[in-house]
């Protein structure tokens, strides 16, 4: 019953409890007893016990999902949100943050080419190459 209330749960929890008990009763009195009529009943009370187990199910999907938070205050509250203080509101700041952003990627991705051409020419030019730390 996840996302369910509380109050639904605990309704379903206790009316699972009373019908295994009473299935329970019945169980024990079916096996103590002899009489043909005495057993119908009590196999008629076992199918009453399954209709209410299957109306409790039914009622229990009836129970509203929690409301979601509205997304704005739901960001407020991760932990990932601070990762996003520093993006700019306005579209201009926006902007030009976006293209610096990419500026520094340009130069990174140029960078790791750079390291991996010296492999490409053979061992001469590995001994160019930055050693790896150990």
């Amino acid at each position: 019953m996840a996302g369910r209330s509380n109050e639904a749960q605990g309704w379903s929890e206790m009316l699972q409890a009373r019908l295994r008990a009473k299935m329970d009763k019945l169980i024990d009195a079916f096996e103590q007893s002899e009489d043909p009529a005495e057993k119908a009943q009590i196999e008629k009370d076992a199918r009453t016990c399954g209709v209410f187990a299957r109306s409790a199910k039914a009622i229990e999907t009836m129970v509203p999902e929690p409301k979601a938070k509205p997304p704005a205050e739901e960001a407020a509250n991760d932990d990932e949100a601070s990762m996003h203080d520093d993006i700019p509101d306005d579209p201009e700041e926006l902007q030009a943050a976006l293209a610096a952003r990419f500026d520094r990627f340009a130069e990174l991705l140029e960078l790791k080419r750079r390291e991996e051409r010296p492999a490409e020419l053979g061992a001469d030019a590995g001994e160019a190459r930055p050693a790896a730390p150990a």
